[in-house]
């Protein structure tokens, strides 16, 4: 008797998770996008691997710089036909999950470029369109530059805040302020994500969600990007989160969802304002606040140092 009101209970609890678990609609166009990167030109691929109607997947090189090697991919172009042939419509392996509306969760990173390690905490409230990121013991990016080197060894705060994005560095009393649109808990329905299998984080399976593209914002040559989460299998649960922006990767830990108290964001501008706005705004001279803030990757810069001065 007892062995049986076990197994129920256990039965109720993957119950309530699978239905805590909101997938991405089934009916929305599952596509890339174009200069999205690793297409698949089979006719015989899921949906969400080929291109949008008027693109076509084409092989395409990543050219080696000073921190990222030759990269050799596929990528959406501009199709010269400007529509697909008939397709045979397969679907996705996996549709994506949405995020909750509010979540914290302890954090650990690895900074793929220099392999440094830190930890510290990460806060998510879509009602106050906000992010929070705490970085210890240094800031994983490369915004601050003594005396023309690069240096950056000191804690910051990554915010996104009602549109905006500020990067806080409260011992060197700098806030950088930055437009940047809200994130939402369906964003990976909004990038198209694509299911690239499985893999085991801190033993627990994980399902890799891939969102890669190319960039050339500087002139300079193209860069890869990516932005790619990884979720417990088959639920929304964050467990690691991978981006250019540090080259590396944040896992989480202690995941608790729930509302998020507002002063937890808005005290990180509040104690540090005005912000500086972000590079091209007339009147900034702050060399921390430029628009190579927040970038880790040194890539081909425009000048001998990366704040041009």
């Amino acid at each position: 008797m007892k062995s049986t009101l076990v197994c129920i209970t256990i039965l109720c609890i993957l119950i309530k998770q699978n239905e805590a678990t909101e997938l991405c609609p089934s009916s929305q166009i599952r596509c890339m996008d174009e200069n999205r990167l690793n297409c698949n030109s089979s006719l015989l691929s899921p949906t969400d691997f080929q291109c949008c109607d008027g693109l076509q997947c084409v092989s395409a090189v990543m050219p080696r710089t000073d921190t990222q090697e030759q990269f050799n991919t596929t990528m959406c172009v501009p199709s010269s036909s400007k529509q697909y042939n008939t397709k045979i419509n397969i679907p996705p392996a996996k549709l994506p999950p949405i995020m909750a509306s509010s979540w914290s969760a302890a954090t650990t990173y690895y900074n793929m470029s220099n392999g440094d390690t830190g930890w510290g905490y990460f806060w998510y409230d879509a009602s106050h369109q906000a992010i929070r990121t705490d970085f210890y013991p240094t800031c994983p990016f490369l915004q601050l530059y003594e005396a023309g080197v690069d240096a950056n060894y000191i804690p910051c705060s990554v915010l996104f805040y009602e549109g905006q994005n500020y990067y806080v560095y409260p011992s060197a009393q700098t806030c950088c302020n930055y437009t940047f649109p809200a994130w939402q808990p369906n964003w990976l329905c909004q990038s198209n994500a694509t299911y690239n299998g499985t893999l085991s984080i801190d033993g627990q399976m994980a399902d890799f969600w891939m969102v890669e593209w190319f960039s050339n914002y500087t002139g300079e040559g193209s860069v890869h990007n990516l932005r790619n989460m990884y979720t417990r299998a088959d639920s929304h649960v964050p467990l690691r989160f991978r981006e250019d922006l540090d080259t590396g990767y944040l896992d989480f830990h202690d995941y608790v969802e729930g509302p998020i108290d507002q002063t937890i964001f808005t005290s990180t501008i509040d104690a540090y304002g005005p912000c500086h706005q972000g590079h091209g705004h007339a009147g900034t001279d702050d060399k921390t606040c430029t628009r190579y803030n927040s970038q880790t990757l040194r890539r081909s810069w425009p000048c001998d140092n990366p704040t041009c001065s």
